[in-house]
């Protein structure tokens, strides 16, 4: 399943994207990958991705882990402003 999500972050996409880059290892462990990250053209503290995961509830399961939760936090995901959206081609 291949998800769309935005969320806003709170260190420039720079930042975020270097701990993204950083753990990509952790994310290919749970079966998650990616398909390509971009910030908006007006705003790097709006981030857009489209990621592959075998099921919604496994990502949702990498995200509460505490060792990944604490990555996301400190890559200054402002995680109240995440949506995912489940798309199909």
């Amino acid at each position: 399943m291949k998800l769309l999500g935005t969320f806003e972050v709170s260190k420039g996409y720079e930042h975020w994207k270097k701990s993204f880059l950083a753990h990509e290892s952790k994310r290919k462990e749970w079966g998650i990958s990616t398909v390509f990250t971009g910030m908006e053209a007006e705003n790097n503290n709006k981030i857009h991705v489209c990621i592959e995961v075998e099921s919604m509830e496994k990502l949702q399961e990498f995200m509460k882990n505490p060792e990944n939760a604490k990555v996301i936090e400190e890559a200054g995901v402002k995680v109240e402003t995440q949506v995912m959206i489940p798309i199909i081609e």
